[in-house]
């Protein structure tokens, strides 16, 4: 995070709506926002519910036959 917002990369994001579904390693949830170099999703487990910004790389969208998430409503 502090790379980002030292390269600006933070104030170039672009909220997204839809928020599209998305597979991160192990997790599956919702993106929120997208830079040019990373991914703001959001996600819950075990109850609780998580957001964090990942390398754009390492997130890939998915449909919703494909996404095993928990609910986030």
């Amino acid at each position: 995070m502090e790379e980002m917002r030292r390269t600006g990369a933070v104030r170039a994001a672009q909220l997204l709506d839809p928020r599209p579904l998305v597979h991160v390693r192990a997790v599956y949830g919702r993106a929120i926002a997208v830079t040019p170099t990373h991914v703001l999703h959001e996600w819950v487990r075990f109850g609780e519910y998580h957001c964090r910004w990942d390398a754009k790389w390492q997130v890939k969208q998915v449909s919703l036959e494909e996404w095993f998430g928990d609910s986030l409503d």
